[in-house]
């Protein structure tokens, strides 16, 4: 058997091991960069994926171990061949900050060959040709990281060609003509064009408005208008709540399901439209066309970058090590233990805390730990537990299914994108209105039913409007009233103060009658048009019937929202606010409500 060969190179780079770390750590497009062939999942058994290259070499195959890494310090691979000239390799990269700025990069490989056409691979390949490509590719993207960019940004060779050019220059004319900022049609067309094709099998339109500095809402507005458009594609993805990763990828709602099963992970999970439906978009074959399962890594750390550690560690084995934490709630977790143990991030936290796993379990409760504390994992059970340390909230830039079924711009151009008849799926949290009119029925009788009705059907359009313009939409009508849904309780206080004043102004003697609350709920598919069910949908209806009339009627949840407090704060008149207590029919306990003139 040969022996193995080692490799080590060290490289100085300007930018901070943090900023490096988005860029160095998405092994998927570094692999791309340095010439790697792309790979092609064949299977995963017990964590280990089968791969093996699509060409030009797919008689080469073998076994990856699940990748370990520390945010931002290291990361490492093993790969095992079953055939070819490499038995095993393993690759171990650090990223160490320098005492005067700056990181220093150093990366090791470990390569054992099969026969001497591995031993001249690991010569010519490995020791000569990789070691001057990764360097050229890590001084990019200390390039990249020194001006704050993003691989997202970068302007690459125009891939439009003309014909799709002229569909873009068409279909942003009849954007604008929606009301399209011309600037954002351009920045899409611009994207379309320069974008590599990694940037494009799954484009977040979150991530490109917080990347071109706009509103998320107007991003995701433009990409549901060019899907309806035909430019782009809509996917709903299912996401593990485990490694967070696409687990189902529809075209359709309709197609998705509320259970889902995680083949990397081996879980089952029940889908939640605000927690793991998530959805993307791609470029239309019209506009451009690019192989949408292309790719050189098949479980990179930054496609789970919510993980800011998973290390294996034998029994009795510690782990000392010291990362940046955002302020907020994380969790550590241990393969072979039930439960995790919280960790929350905040100012004044510990700045020393170790973490011990033993057979037992986790510990009750809930750790305090400083933004940059000294940790140490201790594996006291008796046997080995990878470990894994992950930020308990979701990323903000997942423009998630709650957040896209909830806007009124959905609703009317994707009217018939529902769930499947039958099919129920929860929503931890969502913003439900009731509208009632009051003075129809006196008003019918003074001025005739013609002209009253056209007056009712205004107050829709005003009711539409006011909405639509804070994020909501009409769920449905009932004779002259309304069902809404908003994501955020203080998006729904907003629209209501609008409507309120339109219909005041128009002097006609109509006012609101007005219900709000916010809780959890269930999507159904109602008469071919999505809807919700639970008790939140019952609670939210009741709550105008405590209204006089021109008065808004809200439930706790809604009062002790943090946004709906400072909105409060700034808008609602002196004594204009009162709180009560009322029964609400099926339910025993009386609810503490709130009383708003508007």
């Amino acid at each position: 058997m040969p022996r193995e060969y080692y490799y080590s190179w060290q490289w100085d780079l300007g930018s901070t091991p943090e900023a490096l770390w988005p860029l160095v750590s998405d092994t998927n497009r570094f692999n791309r960069d340095t010439g790697l062939p792309p790979m092609k999942l064949l299977g995963i058994r017990s964590g280990v994926r089968r791969v093996r290259f699509q060409f030009p070499l797919p008689f080469i195959q073998w076994d990856e171990e699940p990748f370990d890494w520390t945010y931002p310090s290291s990361f490492g691979i093993v790969r095992r061949y079953r055939g070819g000239p490499m038995a095993e390799m393993r690759v171990e990269v650090t990223l160490e900050a320098r005492p005067e700025g700056g990181t220093r990069v150093n990366y090791r490989t470990w390569a054992q060959p099969r026969n001497a056409l591995g031993v001249l691979g690991a010569w010519i390949v490995i020791g000569l040709y990789s070691r001057y490509r990764f360097e050229s590719v890590f001084r990019l993207y200390d390039r990249i990281a020194a001006r704050g960019a993003s691989i997202l940004t970068l302007s690459g060779r125009a891939r439009l060609n003309r014909p799709a050019r002229e569909r873009m220059r068409v279909v942003s004319e009849r954007l604008h003509a929606q009301g399209v900022e011309p600037t954002l049609t351009e920045r899409l067309t611009n994207f379309l064009d320069h974008a590599d094709d990694l940037s494009i099998q799954r484009i977040r339109p979150y991530a490109l408005a917080d990347l071109w500095g706009v509103p998320r809402r107007a991003a995701l507005e433009l990409f549901l208008r060019a899907t309806r458009e035909g430019v782009m594609d809509m996917y709903w993805d299912l996401l593990c709540p485990s490694c967070r990763g696409v687990a189902e990828d529809h075209r359709r709602l309709g197609d998705v399901h509320a259970h889902s099963h995680c083949n990397t992970c081996q879980i089952d999970f029940t889908a939640n439209f605000d927690h793991n439906v998530e959805v993307v978009f791609r470029p239309n074959d019209s506009v451009r066309t690019f192989p949408a399962d292309l790719q050189f890594c098949v479980g990179s750390p930054q496609r789970q970058p919510h993980i800011l550690l998973t290390q294996a560690l034998q029994p009795r084995e510690d782990l000392p090590f010291k990362i940046p934490f955002e302020a907020g709630r994380y969790t550590l977790r241990a393969s072979g233990l039930h439960g995790s143990r919280g960790l929350l991030a905040e100012r004044e936290g510990t700045e020393s805390l170790e973490l011990i796993a033993k057979e037992e379990g986790w510990p009750a409760g809930e750790e305090r730990m400083a933004l940059l504390p000294r940790l140490k994992v201790i594996n006291m059970t008796s046997a080995p537990q990878v470990f894994k340390l992950e930020r308990t909230s979701w990323s903000d830039q997942a423009a998630t299914a709650a957040d896209v079924t909830t806007l009124q711009i959905f609703r009317d151009l994707f009217s018939s994108e529902v769930l499947r008849p039958g099919e129920e799926i929860s929503v931890g949290s969502v913003t439900l209105m009731f509208t009632d009119l009051r003075g129809s029925t006196r008003l019918y009788r003074q001025i005739g039913d013609a002209p009253a009705f056209g007056r009712v059907r205004d107050h829709f359009k005003i009711l539409e409007e006011g909405i639509a313009a804070q994020g909501g939409a009409i769920i449905k009508t009932m004779g002259d009233s309304v069902m809404a849904s908003f994501r955020r309780p203080a998006a729904a206080l907003r629209a209501v103060s609008t409507v309120q004043d339109r219909l005041v102004m128009r002097g006609d003697g109509l006012s609101l009658k007005i219900g709000i609350h916010h809780g959890p709920c269930i999507v159904v598919n109602l008469n071919d048009r999505l809807d919700y069910f639970g008790s939140t949908v019952n609670i939210a209806a009741r709550l105008p019937g405590f209204s006089n009339g021109g008065e808004v009627i809200f439930s706790e949840p809604i009062h002790s929202d943090a946004e709906a407090i400072r909105f409060l704060e700034k808008t609602a008149r002196p004594n204009a606010l009162t709180r009560f207590e009322a029964e609400i029919k099926g339910y025993e306990e009386p609810f503490q409500l709130w009383r708003m003139k508007i």
